[in-house]
């Protein structure tokens, strides 16, 4: 579901009995054409009996409700949240997490109308009487615990125990401070953003390290994203039962980003979507299970989905296993290959995780591979099986999984920050002294076409003979199918006697 998906201009009349005994209703439409988030929200596919209670428990985590208006005839409502960034929080929430009430899926979107103007004969049309029902502090934590998948009152959330005033606080703090116990795995801007984003806007984010720990601020326009972020995630795990958030309001006013990098973030800048890779370009949604062991995001040693994906539309007469490992496992261990024998045009890729499969097909899915565009999905299978003795299988199938070559065989790897899209730049490491840079021109050059540019990465700090005899450089192809085709045919090139180099996608798109 998208989160800009409008409502349909005949939703509703103008104005007239609405099938709810007790509202008169004046809507305010938007202007026709009008793409931009609305404060009121079309809820649809409610059960026939749900109560205003029942829906404003789905808006109350997010800010003040305002406003509910149940529509009976169409098993449908809509709700006014006091502000804008409640609404985009709300959303942006929920196109993650599927909302329910009583347990049945309930569907969210932006609404056409601006605003809700009504006359109350009886019933719940404001924020303090919404906020003041009896039932609805209970059925606040059960909506909200049952949509996150958690059962009867989400302890798995520390609890939903507190007062809504404690979820929600307009005065609550702006600026939130984050320190990551047990980090196993690398957490980057990108990751911290796709959570956080989920409970308001961020606007900027800076990381760095403090007693030999990871830590971040995070900076929200106002208290209740503030507030909202901290009740839900403070104490949760990002990854499978490691990298637990702990996370303080800070007494900072406001962060100061002097440039945008991979440590530091301000997303009002115009040029903060030149450094910033969504989380369509390396990491999964979050929220696949939200609570308990199984972390926010889709954990790097584990979690929901397959950890195979079905390639289809592969060169069947230049690619080979040995090619789809390679190119693969630029963002992940491949583990196995399959390339159908009935149909050579498609394969099975097995990764470690289900992580690192949604990872490369966010990465690789449309990129050209010896000149076709590979077509990737999830497959339904949880493996791929080997061909059995006697089996005809022309050597398609390989098992990679024991392969020297795998890149993220080291938890807390580097190599996890340095996942990045398929560019007409690459990044060459390991490089010996005694190797030129026309050498390595001529050697891309055989495999990959017309070089564009080159350039020696200096060395940092103090030149020693060993990082003389570890030089990294970086080379630009005249395309990024070009690229692909040069990572594929050069990594782990043998440049002299037991010295490879190491290839990989860089961050720049171009010298």
């Amino acid at each position: 579901m998208s989160g800009t998906k409008r409502a349909p201009d005949d939703l509703l009349p103008e104005h007239g009995d609405l099938g709810h005994d007790a509202k008169k209703v004046k809507l305010m439409s938007s202007e026709q054409g009008e793409v931009a988030p609305s404060r009121v929200l079309h809820v649809r596919h409610l059960p026939a009996d749900a109560t205003e209670v029942e829906v404003a428990a789905l808006g109350a985590p997010f800010g003040r409700v305002m406003n509910i208006m149940i529509l009976r005839t169409r098993n449908q409502a809509l709700m006014e949240m006091a502000d804008e960034s409640s609404a985009t929080a709300l959303v942006n929430f929920y196109n993650y997490v599927t909302a329910n009430i009583r347990g049945l899926p309930v569907y969210i979107q932006y609404s056409n109308h601006t605003e809700l103007k009504t006359t109350q004969a009886s019933g719940i049309n404001s924020s303090a009487a919404l906020s003041s029902h009896p039932m609805m502090q209970q059925q606040m934590q059960t909506s909200l615990a049952s949509s996150l998948g958690m059962p009867g009152g989400g302890a798995a959330m520390g609890g939903l125990s507190g007062s809504m005033e404690g979820m929600v606080d307009p005065n609550g703090p702006t600026i939130l401070h984050i320190m990551i116990d047990n980090m196993i795995y690398p957490v980057t801007l990108e990751v911290l953003h796709t959570i956080f984003s989920k409970f308001g806007t961020v606007l900027r984010i800076v990381t760095f390290n403090k007693n030999s720990q990871f830590q971040a601020l995070v900076e929200y326009p106002d208290g209740a994203s503030g507030s909202t972020a901290k009740f839900n995630l403070d104490g949760q795990n990002i990854y499978d039962r490691c990298c637990t958030m702990r996370i303080e309001a800070s007494k900072l006013k406001t962060l100061t980003v002097k440039s945008n990098n991979e440590r530091q973030r301000d997303y009002t800048r115009p040029d903060s979507n030149e450094v910033h890779h969504s989380a369509g370009h390396g990491f999964a949604s979050p929220f696949p299970g939200v609570g308990g062991p199984a972390g926010l995001m889709m954990g790097a040693a584990g979690g929901g989905g397959s950890p195979v994906l079905l390639v289809s539309n592969l060169n069947q007469e230049a690619v080979t296993p040995h090619e789809i490992f390679i190119l693969f496992g630029v963002y992940g261990n491949v583990q196995r290959v399959k390339i159908l024998f009935n149909k050579k045009d498609t394969a099975l890729i097995q990764m470690s995780t289900p992580q690192q499969a949604q990872t490369a097909q966010n990465h690789l899915n449309k990129v050209v591979f010896f000149g076709k565009e590979l077509h990737i999905t999830l497959s339904r299978h949880s493996q791929v099986s080997l061909p059995r003795d006697g089996q005809e299988d022309a050597g398609l199938t390989k098992d990679f999984s024991q392969s020297p070559l795998h890149r993220f065989r080291n938890p807390g790897s580097h190599n996890y920050q340095n996942i990045y899209a398929p560019s007409p730049c690459v990044h060459l490491s390991n490089i010996p002294e005694s190797i030129t840079e026309e050498f390595l021109r001529e050697s891309f050059e055989q495999v990959g076409g017309a070089i564009v540019g080159f350039r020696w990465i200096p060395l940092k700090g103090e030149e020693t003979d060993l990082k003389k005899d570890r030089r990294m450089a970086l080379i630009q192809l005249g395309s990024t199918e070009h690229a692909v085709q040069a990572l594929v045919a050069m990594h782990n090139f043998q440049l002299v006697d037991k010295r490879y180099l190491k290839v990989s996608f860089a961050k720049s798109q171009s010298l």
